[in-house]
């Protein structure tokens, strides 16, 4: 023991024995500088100078009288580490540490622990407490608060303890820590592992500035004898604070940005904190702010511009509105920075970037956009005063050079640069500390000598020296941390937390001449991994001023702990309970720690001889007041769109519709396409009669004359109608709910119908009656009850027209035919004769030889008959509906397109081909054929054109498809698919797909569609079942039967049944159907089924596993593999080549299914049963040779994200024990995979315990069990084709 005394005195001279205590304490309080008690700040509520309480009996806080004590602390980074260096070693272990675990034994302190001993403690009472010396983790200075002989809360039955925060000089009064895990735990001298620590996370703050509990250990268990008193009676503690991150601050909902700080932020919209984070940073350059202010965009008028807060487009919609440009919606952005007292918003800007709603909320890279921003603004600028100007702030010069060693030749390219990205960590793996060593690292020197020798030109190989030498830094250096990092062994990108330290002053003299000493100005910090995160920016806006943390909208003061060594990444140790554990398993354990997953990504250094100038901030109206006045005014319509939506609030639109109005309507009715040529804004509050006195003022006609409706949505049956309007009713009650089909959620409004008496001309609304006499004021007392209102309409059959005739109203016990007899229809249907509109009717309309007939346009898709003798009330008709005249339709009619006076062909007979024609001879007819007419997109394909599956077609090409480039005129080319450059690029040979856009019917059957197909592309006429197959998607592409195959479909089935089995097509909207077909080399039935024969779709594939070509070959069905191939051999193409001995095999989801013998019956085969033989067909090659104890082995191709397989795999004569090395190079020159895309690929063995990444001196067959597998693991060519690989991240980052 006493060696043990003396080792942990030498280790640790502050820790010791309670000896060591004695004389360095005393009963003396610990005073202030007026020998005053120190008391906290704000005593605890409820507490007097006796008690330190706060009464709640669990955690809490208490702080009150203090003695002085001895605290110490040590920086164990290991536990025990340093005992490994002396005395002799029993084993790995020194013979000196034992199982014994006395307090003497207990690891030294840890950088973020404090340890506290107390002499004495029997000697307070309760509510007495006393205060260690404070330790700091991080900027957060702790201390513990103990009360040795409890609370009074506890009456004094429990010791107390608390960790106190005790914020160091300079925090903002406003300072909290966010999340500090803590604990604190009463040690026991004799054997520590009776300590039962306790630990919790707390937001520290001034108002939350201490937390612990009250019931830490009975006070009743102190004794020397229980171990929990030590020599002198000494209570010892042991306290740890976990701070993840430096102090921030506190702001409430009445925190004014720009009067706290001077800045205000950007508001985030979605993901968009990246971009929020550089332009803060660019910004707050005063010189950049300068250059984006000089450029004159020009007198562009801002009101036709779209509204700055205007919504986003969504993906795949270009938007409406101009969109300003790009200098333009900077200058905006930085006017409202400098201006504003809000958050700005950055929807202008990024609509000027072409981003739309998915890109707001795609994640991208600061430093990506930093470079793409720069190259688009120097792009504007070009022509400009202000060109080059960017170059001349940003951009430095760096050399490359090789230079020969042992002969006088060398050579220098000059670049150019916008940013520096220094490694994290070196090529050789080492972690680098500091941008000293990263930018050593970036500028080291490679020796080239041996295979790798250099081309000298007139010297041959020589060994010569390769690096780069920094000429200039620019005044502004943009500095990227390479956080981000293609791991080898995960083959993935992973984020690098490790710590790497930056300096306040940077002295760049060594790297460059005359390059000087820069200072740090921002600092852009990225929170999370590599597939998500937030950033944010630290930033010194000026020299003479401290730091600001700018988080999107939120813009706080910080220290500069926070804004520098806080972002130095690493990690922190946790807190954790190590007094379970003896010493021997403590010994040499590392703590554990957490990594920081905040770090700095991008710095901003200032070269310090010119810092004051680049940083002073420019004067708008000095540098361009035309902007100035631009921004301004564009405040001023923002503030009065601002005002409108308030308005909105209060008001709501009118759009005042007359007869007239609805007079214009052709067609069905369809309440979106009503007009109107008034628009009024009225109180939701004010009443239909201030309504109807408003227009009285406007036509000349009399409020007593005059009838109201407005539109509103009837929930049984669901329509949009008029309904009339109560003059004593608000328009509040008739306001559209949010939910009916009417309703305008970007602006509501309320379409109100105004219908004037019988008499008033129809244009004019002058009083023009057919009889003379005086209005009789008759709609002024309209009652709903005996009263209808009808939009009346007619029907043209030879014109197949639909006119609207105005608005009748009479009483609803009247007849319907009443509209006609009374010579209204007539006269409102004369001006569309006369203007040959609609053809004109008999003369002796009233005669007995000619009827009426009237549908009601009971909905879309439904007209009803009615019987135009009853009484309107008895027809079911109320105010607000629509009916339809026409002529009563005869067994045939005349003229059905444009009057040309042809017969209209009626219904084909039931068993031709040719598609019919159905007559349209009343309203009914009319309504049927427009919910049957339909545009379908056809495209025809080859029966040769190669499996394109999952998106991949065995081309030999890999990687994604190269976009095509413009073509010879200027003039962009047609922008394909990925499948469709994947075909274009396929050794195959055959005929690309052709589309043509048809009209057809869905009333058609199946054979009606296949003969318009037929029809239009040139198809040959057959006899019997058609040869012509239709899909939804190309045949090659989809595992889908054939849409009109007789095992699924019969000869009734119509085209609206395959339609309703598109899943595209699951809205009620009506789109383009789309359909593939293609035309089958064989008549099926007749010349194949019916003669025991089937057909089978034959691919042939190289040594290079290519497509090269196919056939479709017929064989019997009871035949054999052999058959095919025999059959095979007589259709392959001449310059397929193939030589030798064929195999066959079937591969299904992109495995090997099986690879069959000759002998195997055709009827085991999968694609024997499926009826799509173009996707579920045969693969045919040449027979791989084996050597003597070789194996056929399969090797797929994986999908590096989603693991799934994809393409068509290989198969390999392998050795066993064989190298992967060895493998993989075969693979590659079999497959001729460039060397740019090979590096990334792995060789992978996938079996039950999981998936291995074969290393290249590993044998490929090392896991023996039967189920191993081997997978070439890259990306996938093509993902945006596959559900199960789309990502957001995947989009790239561009700015138009």
């Amino acid at each position: 023991r006493a060696l043990l005394a003396l080792i942990g005195e030498k280790m640790n001279p502050d820790r010791g024995n309670g000896d060591l205590y004695e004389g360095a304490l005393g009963d003396a309080d610990l005073r202030s500088a007026d020998n005053s008690p120190t008391l906290p700040p704000h005593p605890l509520p409820g507490l007097r100078e006796s008690d330190s309480s706060d009464g709640d009996g669990e955690r809490g806080s208490g702080r009150r009288r203090l003695r002085r004590v001895s605290e110490a602390g040590g920086d164990g980074a290991r536990l025990l580490a340093g005992l490994g260096e002396r005395g002799p070693l029993r084993g790995d272990i020194p013979v000196h540490i034992t199982d014994e675990c006395t307090k003497e034994n207990l690891p030294p302190v840890a950088d973020h622990e404090i340890e506290f001993t107390i002499p004495d403690a029997l000697s307070y009472t309760v509510g007495q407490s006393v205060r260690s010396h404070p330790k700091t983790v991080g900027n957060f200075r702790f201390r513990l608060l103990v009360f040795p002989g409890g609370t009074t809360c506890t009456s004094g039955n429990q010791v107390s303890a608390f960790v106190e925060a005790d914020p160091v000089e300079g925090l903002d009064p406003r300072w909290v820590f966010h999340g500090v895990k803590y604990q604190i735990g009463v040690i026991n001298w004799k054997n520590y592992r009776l300590t039962n620590p306790k630990s919790d996370t707390w937001t520290f703050s001034k108002d939350g500035i201490d937390r612990g509990w009250h019931d830490i250990l009975k006070t009743s268990e102190l004794s020397q004898e229980s171990g929990w008193l030590g020599p002198d009676n000494s209570l010892y503690l042991r306290g740890a604070c976990m701070v993840r991150q430096a102090d921030s601050m506190t702001v409430g909902a009445d925190y004014n940005f720009r009067r706290e700080t001077g800045y205000i932020g950007l508001k985030n919209h979605g993901a968009t904190c990246y971009m929020n984070g550089l332009l803060q940073s660019l910004f707050h350059v005063g010189e950049f702010r300068r250059m984006v202010y000089s450029i004159d965009c020009g007198g562009q008028d801002s009101s036709k511009l779209e509204d700055p807060d205007a919504e986003l487009p969504k993906a795949g919609d270009d938007g409406e509105g101009k969109v300003p440009p790009l200098i333009q919606a900077l200058q905006n952005v930085f006017y409202k920075l400098q201006t504003s007292d809000q958050a700005v918003n950055c929807r202008e800007l990024m609509r000027s970037f072409g981003w739309d709603q998915m890109d707001a909320f795609t994640q991208h890279d600061a430093q990506e956009l930093n470079r793409i921003l720069c190259d688009r603004l120097e792009e504007q600028m070009k022509g400009t005063p202000m060109d080059g100007s960017i170059k001349e702030l940003f951009e430095g010069e760096m050399e490359n050079f090789i230079e020969c060693i042992d002969v006088d030749y060398q050579s220098r390219r000059n670049e150019t640069f916008y940013d520096i990205q220094l490694n994290i960590k070196g090529e050789r793996g080492q972690e680098l500390q500091n941008i000293e060593e990263s930018l050593r690292d970036f500028t080291a020197e490679e020796t080239l000598e041996g295979d790798n020798a250099y081309e000298a030109e007139g010297h041959g190989k020589q060994r010569a020296s390769k690096g780069i030498r920094f000429l200039k830094f620019p005044p502004v250096l943009n500095l990227q941390l390479k956080r981000f990092h293609f791991d080898l062994e995960k083959m993935d990108m992973v984020k690098l937390n490790s710590r790497f330290e930056f300096q306040r002053r940077l002295n760049l003299s060594s790297f460059a001449p005359g390059a000087g000493s820069y200072v740090l100005h921002a600092v852009v910090v990225h929170s999370g991994d590599v597939n998500s995160g937030h950033y944010y920016a630290h930033i010194r806006p000026t020299l003479e001023h401290g730091w600001f943390k700018f988080d999107d909208d939120t813009v706080t003061p910080c220290s500069e702990y926070a804004a520098v060594e806080d972002n130095f990444g690493g990690s922190d140790p946790t807190v954790w309970c190590y007094f379970d554990r003896t010493p021997r398993e403590l010994y040499g354990m590392q703590a554990p720690t957490r990594p920081r997953i905040h770090n700095a990504y991008m710095l901003v250094y200032i070269r310090e001889d010119c810092a004051a100038a680049v940083l002073r901030p420019p004067d708008p109206k000095v540098v361009n007041l035309k902007m100035v006045e631009r921004c301004d005014r564009e405040v001023r319509l923002a503030e009065q769109r601002r005002k409108e939506k308030m308005e909105q609030q209060l008001k709501i639109k009118i759009k005042l519709v007359f007869e007239r109005d609805l007079c214009q309507m052709t067609g069905f009715w369809d309440h979106a396409e009503i007009p109107s040529e008034h628009v009024l804004k009225m109180g939701r509050d004010q009443l239909a009669k201030d309504l109807a006195a408003q227009i009285e003022s406007m036509v000349d006609v009399p409020q007593a004359n005059m009838v109201l409706f407005s539109l509103q949505y009837r929930n049984s049956p669901r329509q949009v109608r008029f309904a009339f309007l109560q003059p004593s009713s608000a328009f509040r009650a008739h306001i559209p709910q949010f939910n009916a089909p009417h309703f305008d959620t970007s602006d509501p409004y309320l379409m109100v119908l105004c219908v004037a008496s019988r008499g008033y001309d129809l244009r004019s609304l002058k009083w023009k009656p057919r009889v003379e006499g005086k209005p009789t004021g008759e709609l002024s007392r309209w009652n709903d009850d005996t009263m209808v209102l009808l939009l009346a309409k007619y029907f043209c059959p030879h014109q197949r027209k639909i006119v609207t005739l105005g608005c009748y109203y009479a009483q609803n016990a009247f007849p319907l035919i009443a509209m006609v007899s009374d010579g209204w229809v007539m006269e409102r249907l004369q001006p569309y004769i006369d203007s040959k509109e609609v053809h004109p009717l008999p003369e002796d309309t009233q005669g007995p030889g000619f009827q009426w007939e009237c549908w009601e346009e009971f909905s879309e898709r439904d007209m009803q008959a009615r019987n135009v003798k009853r009484a309107i009330k008895l027809e079911q008709l109320w105010s607000g509906d629509v009916v339809i005249w026409q002529p009563a339709s005869p067994p045939s009619v005349e003229a059905a397109e444009g009057g040309t006076g042809e017969t209209l062909p009626t219904v084909e007979d039931a068993d031709s081909d040719v598609p019919p024609n159905y007559p349209v001879n009343n309203v009914s007819d009319l309504a049927a054929h427009m919910q049957n007419s339909i545009e379908v997109s056809v495209t025809f394909h080859d029966v040769r054109q190669p499996l394109c599956a999952d998106g991949v077609v065995s081309n030999g090409h890999w990687g994604a498809p190269r976009p095509l480039s413009a073509s010879k005129d200027g003039k962009a080319t047609e922008e394909l698919r990925p499948e469709d450059q994947a075909l274009r690029l396929s050794p195959a040979t055959f005929c690309p797909p052709q589309t043509k856009e048809m009209r057809m019917d869905l009333r058609w059957q199946l054979r009606h569609v296949t003969a318009s197909v037929a029809l239009a592309f040139d198809l040959p006429a057959q006899s019997g079942e058609s040869r012509i197959w239709l899909f939804h998607g190309p045949p090659s592409s989809t595992c889908e039967d054939p849409l009109n195959t007789l095992a699924l479909r019969n000869e009734q089935t119509t085209l609206r049944e395959i339609q309703r089995s598109a899943l595209y097509l699951a809205t009620q909207t009506k789109k383009v159907l789309n359909l593939h077909v293609v035309e089958l080399p064989f008549q099926p039935g007749r010349q194949i089924f019916d003669r025991g024969l089937v057909p089978f779709c034959v691919r042939f594939y190289d040594t290079a596993v290519r497509e090269v070509g196919s056939c479709i070959v017929t064989v019997p069905t009871d035949g054999v593999v052999a058959d095919v191939l025999a059959e095979v051999q007589k259709a392959m193409p001449q310059e397929v080549g193939f030589h030798g001995v064929l195999q066959c095999m079937e591969v299904v989801e992109s495995r090997l299914h099986k690879l069959y013998s000759s002998d195997t019956p055709l009827r085991q085969l999968l694609a024997f049963s499926k009826a799509n033989i173009f996707y579920h067909c045969l693969r045919v090659e040449a027979e791989i040779p084996l050597a003597d104890g070789q194996k056929l082995v399969e090797v797929y191709h994986c999908d590096r994200h989603s693991q799934q397989a994809y393409g068509q795999p290989l198969l390999m004569a392998l050795a066993p024990g064989e190298k992967s090395g060895s493998v993989k190079a075969r693979c590659k020159a079999r497959l001729n995979v460039p060397d740019t895309e090979f590096k990334s690929w792995r060789l992978v063995r996938c079996g039950r315990s999981g998936k291995t990444h074969l290393k290249d001196d590993e044998a490929w067959d090392a896991d023996t069990s039967p189920d191993a597998k081997l997978s070439l693991e890259h990306v996938h060519p093509n993902p945006t084709t596959s559900l199960a690989r789309q990502a957001r991240y995947n989009k790239p980052l561009t700015i138009k």
